[in-house]
């Protein structure tokens, strides 16, 4: 079933005042509420959807189920850990843009070594208009290629 088009104000210029489109469709995958509970908040504020997973397996079921733009996750998300849930998008989708969150800086240089044009790594504490700014760009560019493609 698809999705009615909204219209959309986005002070980033990723999409221009007044034109509809489907809104981004985000899944936010962190073991930590208060975590889960901002990055929902700040996204939704910007006029994103959104779903939340607190475990590995848990975003993985929902990614198989439903569509997504973007997939935010943790490095650390429990029993199977940030960077399993990319190998296990990558065989479901190896297109499906991820971004992956971690105060752990030391490890984005593992990651920056993986060859995957799909991936990218945001610090924490995460900027929220930084975040919002990505998310609307990697769903405006999804978005587009799927109408096109």
């Amino acid at each position: 079933m698809q999705r009615p088009a909204r219209q959309y104000i986005q002070t980033s210029g990723t999409f221009p005042v007044g034109t509809s489109y489907e809104p981004p469709r985000v899944l936010v995958a962190d073991d930590e509420p208060q975590i889960l509970q901002v990055l929902t908040r700040v996204l939704r504020g910007a006029g994103i959807e959104v779903e939340t997973a607190e475990s590995a397996s848990e975003a993985l079921d929902l990614i198989s189920a439903l569509g997504f733009d973007v997939v935010i996750t943790d490095l650390f998300v429990p029993d199977l850990g940030g960077a399993k849930v990319l190998a296990a998008v990558r065989l479901f989708d190896p297109l499906l843009p991820v971004v992956i969150i971690s105060g752990d800086t030391e490890r984005r240089g593992s990651l920056d070594a993986l060859d995957d044009a799909a991936l990218y790594f945001l610090g924490k504490p995460v900027d929220s208009q930084q975040l919002i700014d990505l998310v609307c760009e990697l769903a405006g560019t999804r978005q587009a290629a799927r109408a096109t493609g």
